[in-house]
């Protein structure tokens, strides 16, 4: 018998991969592209510690965008640890040119600052971004991104978020390039890098 948190968590992921499917197929059906996810995403401002920060501020770098939350259990930190190593592998010349970005899809909490200091924890070039609920429901629908808050009595914090699991790697020109699933290693991620700064 399935344990009662498999259910949602199964669900999320073939949600996911519905959603991602039915837009990359909406954007694509009769077009021929090079790349498949040239039209997934696009240019975004959202609020950092910093101030506004926006995709377009980081043409002519890699971009490795993730969305979660802070208070995330485990697919979080995974995911941004593996970014972090991908940076940290790269040789300097190459690392300077990449960046992480992460959007938290927490909006209740994760504020600017709260953002920005969960994600250069793992890493000083990944920048951590949040903004109003209107405003990151937009941005997660540029990347079809799902996201939902699920209410938990027996937690400290109240509830927790499920949400798709998808590293976006965006190209010096501010391009969709590849997805990088959850499972993917850090050695497949860092050639799907090397493969995007190399043109």
């Amino acid at each position: 018998m399935l344990k009662s948190w498999y259910v949602p968590v199964l669900a999320m992921i073939v949600a996911t991969a519905v959603g991602l499917g039915a837009g990359l197929w909406w954007h694509h059906h009769g077009v021929q592209s090079a790349n498949p996810y040239e039209h997934l995403g696009g240019d975004f401002t959202l609020a950092s510690a910093g101030g506004p920060v926006s995709l377009k501020d980081y043409r002519g770098r890699a971009v490795m965008l993730f969305f979660g939350y802070t208070t995330c259990p485990d697919v979080c930190p995974m995911d941004l640890s593996k970014i972090s190593a991908v940076i940290s592998q790269l040789p300097e010349k190459e690392a300077q040119r990449v960046a992480g970005l992460f959007v938290s899809v927490d909006t209740e909490r994760d504020t600017p600052q709260r953002t920005a200091e969960y994600a250069a924890f793992f890493h000083p070039q990944i920048t951590g971004a949040s903004g109003s609920a209107q405003a990151v429901d937009a941005v997660a629908k540029q990347y079809y991104v799902l996201y939902q808050k699920v209410e938990d009595a027996g937690s400290a914090l109240g509830y927790t978020v499920d949400h798709s699991a998808t590293t976006y790697l965006i190209g010096p020109k501010g391009k969709v390039r590849d997805l990088l699933k959850h499972d993917a290693t850090v050695e497949e991620m860092a050639e799907a890098v090397r493969t995007v700064l190399a043109g």
